[in-house]
Order: C-alpha cells, then sequence, then structure tokens
C-alpha cells in the first residue's frame, strides 16, 4: 500500500507542478502583452502632427471663425516648430485648402510665399506665442450673390527676447457655392479699436 501512495502522491505532485508552471507562463504572457500595448498606445500626436493629417475633405472647420482658428494655429505651427521639408509642404497644402480659389488664382506662388514668409520670420526668431480669434458669430452679407464675412483675429507676434506686439488682423471669408464651406478671400490688418 505504501507504494501505489508514494506513487499517487509522485503524480499529485508533477501535476501541482505543471499547473504551478502554467499559472507562471500565463501570468508573464498577460505582463509581456500589456507592456507592449501599453508603449503602443503611449504615443503622442504632436501639434504638428494634428496639422499635417487634417484632411479636409473629411473634416472641414464648421464656421468662418474655425476656418480663421485653422489658419491661425497652423502659422503658428509653421512659425514656432521643427518639422521636415515634408510636414511643411502638408501644412501648407492645409492652408491652400481653405484659401479661396481667388485668392489662390492671383497668387500662383502661394506655397513658395509662405515658405519665404516663414523662413524669414523664423530666420528673425519671430514667433506667435499666442491668438485669438472672435468669439461672436461673424454677421453675414450677400455680395454679387455670394455669402460672404469678416472674422477678426489677434495674433500676439513675439521677437525673441524683446517681447510680444498685438496684431489685429480682419480675415474676409466668401461661402463656396458648391460645398457652403467658408473659404479666406484675404485679410488686412485692422486698426486697434
Amino acid at each position: 500500500m505504501e507504494k501505489g501512495s508514494v506513487g499517487s502522491a509522485v503524480l499529485k505532485s508533477v501535476i501541482l507542478l505543471v499547473l504551478g508552471a502554467l499559472v507562471v507562463l500565463g501570468i508573464y504572457f498577460v505582463f509581456s502583452r500589456s507592456r507592449t500595448t501599453g508603449s503602443e498606445e503611449s504615443y503622442e500626436i504632436t501639434v504638428v502632427d494634428e496639422i499635417t493629417t487634417t484632411n479636409l475633405e473629411k473634416n472641414y472647420p464648421a464656421s468662418a471663425r474655425k476656418v480663421v482658428e485653422l489658419y491661425a494655429r497652423t502659422m503658428q505651427v509653421l512659425y514656432r516648430e521643427t518639422y521636415s521639408d515634408e510636414q511643411q509642404d502638408k501644412m501648407i497644402e492645409v492652408l491652400a485648402g481653405i484659401m479661396d480659389d481667388e485668392l489662390l488664382a492671383n497668387n500662383l506662388n502661394f506655397a513658395q510665399s509662405i515658405k519665404n514668409e516663414v523662413k524669414e520670420r523664423k530666420s528673425n526668431d519671430y514667433s506667435i506665442s499666442a491668438f485669438v480669434v472672435q468669439t461672436r458669430e461673424p454677421d453675414e452679407v450677400t455680395v454679387e450673390g455670394r455669402r460672404m464675412c469678416d472674422v477678426d483675429c489677434l495674433f500676439s507676434l513675439r521677437q525673441g527676447t524683446n517681447g510680444t506686439t498685438a496684431n489685429y488682423y480682419q480675415f474676409i471669408l466668401r461661402r463656396e457655392e458648391t460645398t457652403g464651406n467658408w473659404k479666406i478671400l484675404g485679410w488686412t490688418l485692422k486698426e486697434e479699436e
């Protein structure tokens, strides 16, 4: 009888060892899998990524104010951040996508003029430290059968450590006939009120 109980005790010990090994292996896989998933989820989208991944065909700004906000945000990123030439081209494509066709037709070198402006401003250590788009909804008017509006925006422009200057701009926007989207037709420096 002792031989049978020793055999069953050995068998029980082997089964318990195998089960213990399976539990340890299972815990190892759970922790190693969650570590991999955690690092994938912790990828942070940069402000440059936010602009370069903007898809205007699927997610066009819903109002004239939002169009001006996208313009101001893009210019702020172009002035302030570090990015590749390809990323700069994508950001300028976003800017071109919110411009009225008439503005683009009158400025055949739109992309190059933006690049030149940004290069000059960066070389002189300029940055847009902040911007504020008007909070009230703009008044719409009809001009030659097209819906138009004005949106004001305040830019705080900083040059190195020399302080900040406030620049008020008035953006003129026109509603596109085919899509109904607001597009920037132009802008002008506005006198302080």
